[in-house]
């Protein structure tokens, strides 16, 4: 398995004097928008159980962090799981570790109730992560288990990170739902999704645009697996782009971010 691919390039993962910080070199670059590194929260809508948009949103924090002073990344755990990925960010990578966090809560239930939250590629997302803090120490991205029952917990939870982190700038990757800041949605025109009830905070939100493709995720109870995802008709920039134009069939969020095609990541084992 190969892991954190496109968080930092591990055979140049050097620390080198930045101004007043050192930075790791970043496998990926990505051309982040002086808007959003003015803000400091930004919601990344997603498609759950892809490969691309983890690899998008690893370098994405690689390249913020290198950027400003302090990064974290808020995920759509519940809030259980955080001692197993604060001991996982902690640990040396192998196998036990590993072992410890796999074997252990949502990434533990059987394979067709998985619904793309705890892939392969979201794992390398945290590995990706785990690389970066050994590499600098002085400049580590924290993660945070953000998610709960409804929009209002997991807005919640956001919230508090905010407070607990002020000079921080935060990104929190959730489904496409949760991330919108406009009220109601494709299922209830009444719903308050989380980045709604953040609007108080001004955040910044973005929505995954892909070429067709899979992705691993559910149709129903049991019935988790690849399925087609097929693509938006947007105006494509180069892979791992991001457009703050705002989608005009995606209302609800301030741009965009492409990942090109995608392709389904299984269940991390």
């Amino acid at each position: 398995m190969k892991f954190g691919c496109c968080l930092i390039a591990v055979l140049t993962a050097v620390l080198s004097f930045n101004g007043s910080a050192y930075a790791v070199e970043c496998k990926t670059q990505i051309d982040i928008p002086q808007r959003l590194l003015d803000s400091r929260l930004t919601l990344l809508g997603e498609l759950h159980g892809t490969s691309q948009i983890p690899d998008f949103v690893g370098a994405y924090v690689c390249n913020l962090a290198s950027r400003v002073r302090s990064v974290a990344l808020a995920l759509e755990y519940e809030e259980e799981e955080q001692p197993l990925i604060d001991a996982y960010l902690a640990s040396d990578g192998g196998i036990k570790a590993r072992r410890a966090l796999l074997g252990k809560g949502r990434w533990a239930v059987p394979t067709q109730e998985q619904d793309g939250r705890t892939s392969k590629a979201m794992f390398a997302l945290l590995e990706g992560v785990r690389q970066y803090n050994q590499a600098a120490p002085d400049r580590t991205i924290k993660v945070r288990a953000i998610s709960g029952p409804d929009d209002a917990s997991m807005s919640r939870n956001v919230r508090a990170l905010t407070l607990e982190n002020q000079s921080a700038h935060i990104v929190a990757l959730t489904g496409e739902l949760h991330a919108s800041n406009g009220k109601g949605n494709v299922f209830d025109p009444a719903a308050e999704p989380m980045g709604y009830l953040l609007r108080d905070l001004r955040p910044i939100s973005l929505v995954a645009e892909y070429d067709e493709g899979m992705a691993w995720n559910c149709m129903g109870a049991g019935q988790c697996a690849p399925h087609l995802s097929l693509s938006m008709q947007i105006e494509r920039g180069a892979r791992f782009s991001i457009s703050m134009r705002p989608p005009s069939e995606r209302p609800g969020f301030d741009g965009s971010f492409y990942v090109g095609k995608i392709e389904a990541s299984m269940p991390a084992d």
